[in-house]
């Protein structure tokens, strides 16, 4: 195993809307479970602990992330998890946590909120891990903006971790962004069937295929996705020409400049047309 290697494990996890205690409960026997797989980091889907149930949301230092610190602390295993968050302001925020030993904590909000009753966060989450690498986290939709993915790339970003409810399948569009990024993707999800972990190439590395355990695990390598053409791509980037990215609305392209041709002498061409029986020029 490399140095800066790792094991992450994406958990296909259908919670019990607004009973977080139970799930907080299953989510540590995965963990254990996780433990004896060699388990670095166990990822969960969005809003795994009480669903999208507003009235149970719960501040970032409540009992439930309590609950998967304490998991986290006796298994090993860091772990990230979603919920609805109240805010010391009272505002609601569909976020994100990841845990780790010994008391360390990292917190995300979804950028783009879509329920009525949530705020949207208003930065970027990427972050160094004890494992050596930058990890980012984009919740749901968010990944859906190419920008957003691109952004955590460009703030170092290795692994993207990518939680999700159920919602419309972005198996490939997540390995689209892996490739183009030059990232690995842990897509976290309820069901079975769409969860996996994409490397920097844009290649599956693990998919559960309906199984029953719903555990996928994969070795996340920092010098592939170095070595990486989409690691190049970034490199190769021209930010003076995307100047218009940051206005709001379309109004892109503002000026269009197109090559003329001018009378400056006198160019031969020749052309042909071919039919199926003859041939004119």
């Amino acid at each position: 195993m490399d140095a800066t290697s790792f094991r992450v494990a994406v958990i296909a996890f259908e919670s019990q809307p607004g009973d977080a205690a139970r799930n907080c409960v299953l989510i540590a026997d995965e963990l254990a479970r996780a433990a004896t797989l060699g388990v670095q980091l166990a990822v969960f889907p969005q809003s795994c602990i009480g669903g999208h149930d507003t009235a149970h949301a719960e501040a970032f230092d409540g009992p439930s992330i309590d609950a998967i610190a304490a998991a986290v602390d006796k298994t090993g295993v860091a772990a990230g998890v979603g919920w609805i968050e109240r805010a010391a302001d009272g505002r609601l925020y569909d976020s994100y946590a990841v845990c780790f030993a010994r008391g360390a904590r990292v917190r995300h909000r979804k950028l783009h909120a879509t329920h009525g009753a949530l705020h949207g966060g208003n930065r970027f989450t990427v972050f160094d891990t004890p494992f050596g690498v930058r990890v980012g986290i984009l919740i749901g939709g968010d990944n859906d903006v190419v920008e957003n993915v691109r952004m955590t790339a460009l703030m170092g970003a290795t692994l993207l971790i990518a939680p999700m409810s159920r919602a419309a399948s972005r198996r490939a569009t997540l390995a689209a962004r892996a490739a183009d990024n030059g990232m690995y993707i842990a897509y976290a999800h309820p069901s079975c069937d769409e969860s996996m972990i994409v490397g920097p190439d844009g290649r599956v590395l693990a998919r559960s295929n309906g199984a029953r355990d719903g555990c996928i695990v994969a070795q996340v390598k920092p010098a592939l996705a170095e070595a990486n053409s989409g690691r190049r791509a970034l490199a190769a980037r021209r930010p003076d020409l995307y100047e218009p990215l940051t206005r709001q609305g379309h109004a892109f392209p503002l000026a269009i400049e197109t090559e003329r041709v001018q009378a400056r002498g006198a160019l031969p061409l020749s052309f042909a047309i071919v039919g199926r029986n003859r041939t004119a020029s």
